[in-house]
């Protein structure tokens, strides 16, 4: 994942989700959304667990494990997950979980690298690729080999894992969850309006139809709308329009050479997503978004009919007072490309318990998955648990389709050293202009082309 800029209406983005909630809120672990039928969950698949590494010979190898804060639910269920690794590997293995706020949490990990005394496993963020350009990271390939579910494509989705094989061939963190987007919709309003809901046939187009079916004035002033831009406001959003048309904003996901954000693909995504709220009015524009779902976010103000977002949304809807599913991403034409995001764990190449903090990636990736299902705390990377009636049977009904689209997503981020000032400096400022309409998708793209590329080219 990479630093974002918040939605202006307040809605979640990937980061501050992370920091203040998950899948695992206690409404979804009881499985109440409104969207859902009351079907009672049941055991996930059993995962197989992997080999662990050796232990040193005679005391017990403690290690720390680092993951930033984000909700009370989520972190006492870091402190459990904790807690049945320690009863697995009693008298071999000790982890010290440790929650740190986020804007303390890689201000640690760099001073503990600093001061030669690493944190043993770390969750991953973009910043954890610097370190690997540092060659701070271990090369987790082999471990990865011994637990060969890992490495089988028909337990886990491993040819999403080629993007963390940052050399080309081989594994510097490893996978534990994901995170998706897909389309929300209020079915009340569909079915008041007695208009079709979202599937995965829909085409943009079959959503500004819709869009128009849905919207209500009353007189100047619109009183629902049809849709909201949601996601696409934010650059990884943006970039699936041009995704679908078999382009990108950027050549490659790792070390990118080259933005090409002015690129028809990527300027006629852009226009789809400034002329739904300028021009053809579907959606509200930028100010209006912000006073609409000042308190609730839009979508929970009930007063859109759909809007796309991330996967991590749904713990925020699971009171909402009314009923609402979720479709897969619509297609641009024939052909849509879902993005998706890995959580995960590095392992520090000189801590002083590599083996230790290797088996704990490794447990988490493996044997932890079947209760990662039925907590909910994030989408399990293992097959068989993502898939299974424990995980599914709290969340939409329409989820499943969702999930289906993986084999063929795409990751939603950008790895590069000088990622984080291209997104903060070029992306951020210029498409915070686009949103509000004060460039058009050509100049926004031609200018984030010309600074970007112009970082890149600094080394």
């Amino acid at each position: 994942m990479s630093q974002e800029h918040d939605t202006p209406n307040g809605a979640l983005n990937r980061r501050r989700f992370l920091r203040t909630m998950a899948l695992g809120t206690a409404a979804l672990a009881a499985g109440v959304l409104a969207a859902c039928s009351a079907t009672q969950p049941t055991a996930a698949p059993a995962a197989t667990a992997a080999p662990a590494p050796d232990a040193p010979t005679g005391e017990v190898a403690k290690f720390k494990a680092l993951m930033w804060s984000n909700s009370p639910v989520l972190d006492e269920n870091f402190k459990k997950r904790a807690d049945l690794f320690n009863a697995k590997y009693k008298g071999k293995y000790e982890v010290d979980m440790q929650l740190l706020p986020w804007d303390q949490y890689w201000p640690k990990v760099d001073l503990a690298y600093a001061s030669k005394a690493p944190i043993d496993v770390y969750f991953w963020d973009v910043q954890a690729y610097g370190h690997y350009k540092q060659d701070l990271l271990k090369n987790l390939q082999e471990d990865v080999n011994v637990a060969a579910d890992l490495s089988n494509p028909e337990i886990y989705p491993t040819n999403l894992f080629d993007v963390w094989r940052f050399d080309g061939a081989n594994l510097f963190a490893i996978p534990e969850n994901l995170q998706m987007m897909q389309m929300y919709y209020n079915k009340d309003l569909f079915d008041k309006a007695g208009v079709k809901y979202p599937d995965a046939s829909w085409t943009w187009n079959d959503v500004l139809t819709a869009a128009a079916k849905l919207k209500i004035s009353e007189g100047d002033t619109v009183t629902q709308w049809g849709f909201d831009i949601g996601d696409l406001g934010v650059w990884w959003g943006a970039q699936t329009l041009a995704w679908d048309q078999g382009g990108a904003f950027f050549d490659k996901i790792v070390e990118p050479t080259k933005f090409t954000v002015s690129d028809e693909k990527s300027v006629s995504g852009l226009k789809f997503i400034q002329d739904a709220m300028y021009v053809n009015k579907m959606a509200p524009d930028q100010a209006t978004r912000s006073i609409v779902g000042q308190e609730v976010g839009i979508f929970g103000s009930g007063k859109v009919a759909m809007t796309p977002g991330g996967s991590w949304g749904m713990s925020g809807y699971a009171d909402l007072k009314f009923k609402w599913d979720v479709a897969p991403l619509p297609k641009w034409t024939d052909m849509t490309v879902m993005p998706y995001w890995f959580g995960g764990w590095v392992v520090a190449k000189d801590g002083k318990q590599t083996d230790a903090a290797t088996a704990w990636a490794i447990w988490c990736a493996t044997e932890y998955q079947q209760t990662m299902a039925e907590t909910r705390d994030w989408i399990p990377i293992r097959t068989d648990a993502r898939n299974s009636a424990a995980f599914l049977g709290g969340l939409p009904a329409g989820f499943k389709t969702v999930l289906d689209t993986l084999p063929d997503a795409k990751l939603g981020d950008m790895y590069h050293k000088a990622g984080q000032q291209i997104l903060g400096e070029v992306f951020g400022p210029i498409l915070d202009q686009f949103w509000n309409n004060k460039v058009t998708a050509a100049d926004a793209g031609k200018q984030i082309d010309e600074k970007a590329n112009a970082l890149l080219a600094k080394g």
